[in-house]
């Protein structure tokens, strides 16, 4: 599987330390672009306090903008713009916000289901940096919604279409020309990190490997939804680090 499939991080309970250091090693990264660090709003940050301690962990791996991209699932997370601006407004406000020198911006992670092309139909989505629409499949099982229509149909409204973490959707694991299938149609593919660490297992690491061997890879995101992770790909194995170094990665043309 090439450098990246050397290292293999098992899934644990990390220790969670209040005071944790972690050393600058994504500052050529700069932009995280998909996680769950907005207050109370989904399975992400639970508090305020969490969100800060987010932000500060960010600063020290060297990020420098964190677009946040709370779940909109319904009715699991039946977030909208106006819950998840609210708890955009309670973080920026909190005290000590303002001695954490990352910007902060809002988006959404959306389920791809009917409620989606609701919102598509009714022009309510909140692209991120302009233009960017970051959407996820279930893990468990396959939509039967047409993605290539979908991707058209965002494209068709001046967006550009990103599929969250496709290395974590396991019926596709076996086949594997899928994903060219989705870049042709349109879509952006976007990696987790900690699946190239091999948090969530074998299978994830292994291809979410193959898509950046492939090219297929343009975005990086951490998908943080707990403290803990800044812990996990702060671990990353320096060839690793290197092999990404290397890679072009579009996170750097997202602007604020």
């Amino acid at each position: 599987m090439g450098l990246l499939g050397d290292f293999f991080l098992k899934k644990g309970k990390a220790v969670e330390r209040k005071k944790t250091v972690l050393p600058p090693l994504y500052d050529w990264l700069k932009v995280d672009m998909h996680n769950h660090i907005l207050p109370g709003i989904d399975d992400g940050s639970p508090d305020v306090a969490t969100s800060l301690e987010f932000l500060r962990r960010y600063h020290q791996l060297g990020f420098t903008t964190v677009f946040a991209t709370s779940h909109i699932r319904h009715p699991l997370f039946p977030n909208n713009r106006e819950i998840i601006k609210n708890a955009w407004e309670q973080l920026e406000a909190a005290p000590g916000r303002k001695d954490i020198p990352v910007k902060l911006l809002y988006s959404a992670e959306y389920f791809i289901d009917d409620h989606f092309l609701d919102l598509i139909n009714k022009n309510e989505l909140m692209p991120f940096s302009g233009s960017y629409i970051l959407a996820e499949l279930s893990l468990s099982s396959r939509s039967y919604l047409d993605m290539d229509q979908i991707a058209g149909q965002l494209i068709g409204k001046g967006m550009h279409p990103i599929l969250a973490h496709p290395e974590r959707y396991l019926y596709w694991s076996k086949s594997l020309d899928v994903f060219q299938k989705l870049k042709s149609g349109g879509w952006l593919l976007q990696v987790n990190l900690m699946s190239l660490l091999g948090y969530y297992g074998k299978i994830e690491q292994r291809v979410s490997t193959h898509l950046l061997q492939e090219g297929l890879v343009d975005f990086i995101g951490t998908d943080a939804h707990r403290l803990n992770h800044f812990d996990i790909i702060s671990s990353i194995d320096p060839k690793q680090l290197e092999l990404l170094k290397k890679t072009y990665l579009i996170n750097k043309l997202l602007t604020p």
